[in-house]
């Protein structure tokens, strides 16, 4: 009785349990599914989307040269702390190095 005993044959049934339910919410092929998906094809079909993607390029400003402000960088800083105090110089010390 050394193979047919009481733990042999409960991890058994639960191993046989555990199996059928994975069968039954994993579920099987039907052939009906979709095809896996390849990214090279994607590639390969991209030239007639080329030219939809290009109209969506939305071209950005130029970057100032370093150390030239914006026009009027410091007019939120003016109306935040009064003109030539301590407060409006430094944070226009705080604008001008980021």
């Amino acid at each position: 009785m050394g193979f047919f005993d009481f733990g042999t044959i409960f991890f058994l049934i639960a191993a046989v349990v555990i199996f059928f339910q994975l069968r039954n919410v994993l579920g099987r092929r039907t052939g009906s599914e979709r095809p896996p998906f390849d990214p090279y094809s994607a590639a390969r079909t991209g030239d007639k989307d080329a030219a939809q993607k290009s109209e969506n390029v939305v071209s950005l400003p130029r970057k100032r040269p370093p150390g030239e402000p914006a026009p009027d960088a410091y007019a939120a800083i003016d109306a935040f702390a009064k003109p030539d105090t301590d407060l409006n110089k430094g944070l226009r010390t705080i604008k001008d190095n980021d």
